[in-house]
C-alpha cells in the first residue's frame, strides 16, 4: 500500500524517540518499508508472513531465529485498520523486555495510521468541495446533473436563494507560506462562516490562495435586505478576527442574490466587480456592497455608456488637457463630496477659501459649466471620476 510506505518512516521517526528498542514496519507482503536500521528497508522479512497468516503476536527468541535469514530477536504483531490487517510491527530486542511495549506501540501506530487516513480523506473531501465551488462559479452554464450530484454528496439544497460574499485576504506569497507552515486554511473558513452566521446549507471555500468565497443561503428576497444591513457589521467582525491572525489588507464584497445554486455565478461576478472597483477607488472600509452608497457612487462612472463618456470627454477636452487638470479635478471632486460647500471643501483640502473659489472659476472658464449648478456638477463629477478611474486601472 503506497500510503503505508509513505507513512512508515514518519512512524519510525516518532516511535524511536520514545522507545529504547529498534523497530520495523513491514507491509502485507512481508517487505520491510520502515526501520530504525536503514539497511533493512526493502528486504523481505519472513516472520512478517507468519504473523500475517496467524494474525496474532509471534515471539522470536534466539533459539527460534538461529536458522532464519534477516530475522532478529523480538516480537512481531499485526497492525489492523478498519478490521483489515495492513502490515506488521516488529520490536527488536530480548522478547521478555520488548513484550510489555508491544500492545502500547501497536495501538500508537494504528492510531497514527487512522489519523493519517482521516486527514487524507478530509483533504480529498475539501479538494472535491473546492473544485465544485470553482466549477459552479467559473462555468458559464453549470450542468444541473453535476450540481444535483454534488448537493446530494454534501447534503446541500440546490433550489435555494443565495448570494455571494467574496473575501480577498491580500498578499498571495505570505498566505501560501503560512498555510504550509501553520495549516490555517480550515481555521480561516471556520472564522468566515462564524462571522457571517452561516447554517449548514452555506458553501464556503477557497477560490485561490488569496480569495475565500461564501455562498450564503436566503429564506426569501426580503431576507436579502436584512443580510445586507448586517453585512458591513459582520464583515468588520471578520476583518478584526483575521487581523488577530496577522492577516491584514482584507477586502470583502457582496453580490446580489440569485434563485438557485446554478445561477450564483452571476452573484460572484458582481462581488468580484464591486471588489475591483473598491480597490481602485480606495474606499477606506474595505467593505463593498450594493447596499453601500459609497460603493455605488464609486462604481457609477463605470456604468456610463462608452459613447457617452467619449462625447463628454470631447466637450471637456480643454479642462482635461490643461496642465492643472489633476489639481483642478481633485479640488472639484472634494467640493462635490463636501455637498458643494466651499468652506467645508477648502478646510478638507487645506487651502484658503479664495483659492478654492479661484480654482472653481478656472474650471468654469475651461468648461462653460456652472459649478454652483447641481446638474452641471453631476456631469462634470461623473466625467472626472471616469477619467480618474481609468488612470488608476491603467
Amino acid at each position: 500500500m503506497e500510503d503505508l510506505v509513505q507513512f512508515a518512516q514518519k512512524v519510525i521517526s516518532s516511535i524511536s524517540q520514545i522507545l529504547p528498542f529498534p523497530i520495523s514496519l513491514s507491509d502485507k507482503d512481508g517487505v520491510i518499508i520502515g526501520s530504525t536500521i536503514p539497511e533493512r528497508i526493502g528486504t523481505v522479512h519472513p516472520p512478517s508472513k507468519e504473523v500475517l497468516k496467524k494474525n496474532t503476536y509471534v515471539v522470536f527468541d534466539e533459539n527460534k531465529i538461529k536458522n532464519m535469514e534477516n530475522v532478529l530477536p523480538g516480537i512481531a504483531v499485526p497492525l489492523t485498520f478498519d478490521n483489515k490487517t495492513i502490515g506488521v510491527l516488529g520490536i527488536i530486542g530480548p522478547p521478555n523486555e520488548v513484550k510489555p511495549y508491544a500492545q502500547l506501540i501497536k495501538k500508537s501506530v494504528e492510531l497514527m495510521w487512522q489519523e493519517t487516513i482521516y486527514k487524507q480523506s478530509e483533504n480529498l473531501r475539501m479538494q472535491t468541495y473546492e473544485t465544485f465551488v470553482q466549477y459552479i462559479l467559473f462555468e458559464e452554464t453549470p450542468d444541473p446533473v453535476k450540481i444535483k450530484e454534488f448537493c446530494h454528496t454534501f447534503q446541500i439544497q440546490d433550489y435555494k436563494k443565495r448570494f455571494c460574499i467574496l473575501i480577498d485576504i491580500g498578499n498571495t506569497g505570505l498566505i501560501e507560506e503560512r498555510m504550509r507552515r501553520e495549516n490555517i486554511k480550515r481555521q480561516l473558513l471556520e472564522h468566515t462562516c462564524k462571522a457571517f452566521e452561516c447554517d449548514t446549507d452555506a458553501l464556503c471555500a477557497f477560490l485561490y490562495t488569496e480569495k475565500i468565497v461564501l455562498l450564503k443561503p436566503l429564506s426569501n428576497e426580503k431576507d436579502f435586505l436584512h443580510e445586507l444591513k448586517q453585512f458591513e457589521i459582520q464583515a468588520k467582525k471578520l476583518i478584526n478576527t483575521f487581523e488577530t491572525l496577522n492577516i491584514s489588507d482584507i477586502r470583502i464584497s457582496a453580490g446580489n442574490w440569485r434563485s438557485r445554486l446554478g445561477e450564483v455565478n452571476h452573484s460572484y461576478r458582481e462581488a468580484e466587480k464591486i471588489l475591483s472597483f473598491g480597490k481602485i477607488s480606495k474606499i477606506k472600509s474595505g467593505i463593498y456592497s450594493y447596499y453601500n452608497w459609497e460603493s455605488l457612487l464609486s462604481m457609477l462612472p463605470h456604468y456610463l455608456h462608452d459613447q457617452f463618456q467619449d462625447d463628454v470627454s470631447i466637450r471637456l477636452k480643454p479642462l482635461m488637457e490643461n496642465t492643472s487638470f489633476p489639481e483642478l479635478a481633485r479640488t472639484f471632486v472634494e467640493y462635490c463630496h463636501s455637498n458643494m460647500n466651499i468652506s467645508k471643501a477648502a478646510k478638507k483640502l487645506f487651502i484658503h477659501r479664495n483659492t478654492l473659489i479661484y480654482r472653481l472659476q478656472k474650471i468654469e472658464a475651461l468648461t462653460s459649466l456652472d459649478t454652483k449648478s447641481f446638474g452641471d456638477s453631476v456631469i462634470l463629477y461623473l466625467a472626472i471620476r471616469s477619467v480618474q478611474s481609468k488612470q488608476k486601472s491603467s
